[in-house]
């Protein structure tokens, strides 16, 4: 009988939902469908193509990290020097992983579908979508080693169109 009660009471135990924990990992993602007025002007353009962003969770806030050039020189930058973009909190459940930031014009409400990696960037309202990105998921220490691999290779493309100027 013991063990009859032992074995329902684990199996009720596990039968309720969890959620997988994000804490710690990353997701770098790529422009599927971007509107370019509503690509971050923190961002990157490789010949007019947004670069990758990464949003990075922890401690139950999101931050948002953009390839960004800085006179150059092209590096990894986090939330750069706007209050406007301060790490966030987000919102977990089985299906969405949703979050909003503000810019200096708009409020955006983000959503990652956790099972296709898609990030949709919407208006607040969620009545109009302005961009579409694809995301791979990584654990912290290979978010960040891929993206400062990203920026490298968005500096020496850089470098390879400045070394033919001739001034």
């Amino acid at each position: 009988m013991i063990n009859i009660l032992s074995a329902s009471f684990i199996f009720l135990f596990y039968s309720f939902a969890s959620f997988a924990s994000v804490d710690g990992k990353g997701i770098i993602c790529k422009c599927l469908d971007c509107k370019s007025n509503h690509i971050d002007p923190s961002s990157y353009l490789d010949n007019k193509k947004p670069t990758e962003i990464g949003f990075h969770f922890k401690i139950k806030k999101v931050a948002i990290y953009y390839i960004s050039k800085i006179g150059d020189f092209i590096k990894v930058n986090e939330n750069l020097q706007t209050t406007l973009r301060k790490k966030k909190r987000f919102h977990i459940d089985q299906n969405k992983i949703k979050w909003t930031y503000k810019d200096s014009i708009n409020i955006y409400a983000y959503e990652l579908d956790r099972k296709t990696l898609i990030l949709s960037k919407m208006n607040i309202t969620k009545t109009e979508t302005f961009n579409l990105r694809s995301c791979e998921a990584y654990s912290e220490i290979e978010f960040f080693k891929n993206m400062n691999i990203l920026s490298e290779k968005y500096q020496t493309h850089y470098d390879k169109k400045i070394n033919k100027n001739n001034i």
